[in-house]
């Protein structure tokens, strides 16, 4: 009979060998999946919207991220924010909802919030990632949810960058620019290539157009970048940036609690863990934008890169937190 030891040994180098060998076809098919990405950027050429109109009062309120304003409010690492522009209403992502409870995080703090979902009568999907359409049993479905009982109000309308399903909602696919209000618009969604991802991640992100202010933009992760999106916003729209609410998916320094992120989020291998650089060409591309609202999500970016962010802006800098309400006056 082999020894113990010589057993745990072959069974650790099969393991290595199998890790080894799965993160060369990983790497192989990244470098494909970026190629592809870029290609598609080069190629594709966005449609100016004309008019957009404008809305007198923006406001976000977050319903599910990692922090929190308040004790008896939810945290967890998704994104779900009320967004109220004008006389308009919609919910933009649903959550995380890691174990598909009924009592979501989004359920809960809605209620503890005083916000009807029983109300909503929209709500936008920024991509297909379990954290953006409450949870992986969505996800898998291909659909989206508020929580693990079927709770989405009957006649909801439902915009996602991709085909999805759901038992009650009607789901547009967004593929352009696409105004849904006046002064409220979907961009054009935007290809990322992720690491562990054999396919590119199509993001969209929303932007409200504040009388006399600028533009918003909403951002779920943000995995295209802070650059792509803004320039994105730039192309399609002549109007001023403002602000910029959301994810930017930089965890920097990711140890412990954003190291999920950094590692299934990645837009690079993870022996080249996003890193200050990618800090610095954030608030670079932020600054010559011209935005002056800096509001980050921590779902996806870490405390060090808050502080970062929070040094380069100072009083423009927010964190998103659960039940802080985010709001935009017109001018």
């Amino acid at each position: 009979m082999p020894r113990v030891g010589v057993v745990s040994g072959a069974v650790a180098a099969g393991l290595v060998a199998a890790g080894a060998a799965a993160t060369a076809q990983a790497t192989a098919q990244h470098s494909r999946v970026v190629a592809a990405v870029q290609r598609r950027l080069e190629d594709t050429t966005y449609q100016r919207l004309g008019d957009l109109g404008t809305i007198d009062t923006l406001s976000v309120l977050p319903l599910v991220d990692r922090g929190v304003q308040r004790p008896g409010l939810r945290g967890e690492p998704g994104v779900s924010y009320l967004v109220r522009a004008g006389s308009e209403v919609l919910l933009f992502d649903t959550g995380l909802n890691l174990f598909g409870r009924s009592h979501s995080a989004l359920v809960d703090n809605a209620e503890a919030l005083g916000v009807d979902l029983a109300q909503i009568p929209a709500v936008v999907l920024s991509h297909r990632h379990d954290d953006h359409v409450g949870g992986v049993r969505a996800r898998r479905a291909g659909s989206f949810a508020f929580s693990g009982d079927p709770v989405e109000p009957p006649g909801l309308l439902a915009y996602a960058p991709m085909p999805l399903t759901h038992r009650s909602a009607e789901v547009r696919v967004t593929t352009r620019a696409t105004v849904l209000a006046p002064g409220i618009a979907l961009l054009p969604p935007l290809p990322a290539a992720l690491f562990w991802d054999g396919t590119p991640v199509l993001e969209q992100a929303l932007v409200v157009n504040v009388r006399g202010v600028g533009l918003v933009l909403v951002s779920g992760c943000g995995h295209p970048g802070a650059t792509a999106m803004l320039n994105l916003a730039q192309a399609v729209l002549d109007i001023p940036l403002h602000g910029v609410i959301g994810g930017l998916h930089l965890p920097v320094r990711p140890w412990p609690r954003h190291l999920p992120q950094a590692l299934t989020g990645s837009p690079r291998p993870p022996w080249r863990p996003l890193s200050d650089p990618d800090i610095d060409l954030a608030v670079a591309r932020l600054r010559a934008a011209g935005v002056s609202l800096v509001a980050v999500s921590g779902h996806d970016s870490t405390p060090y890169t808050m502080s970062r962010f929070a040094a380069a802006f100072g009083a423009g800098f927010r964190e998103v937190q659960v039940g802080d309400e985010i709001r935009v006056e017109g001018r």
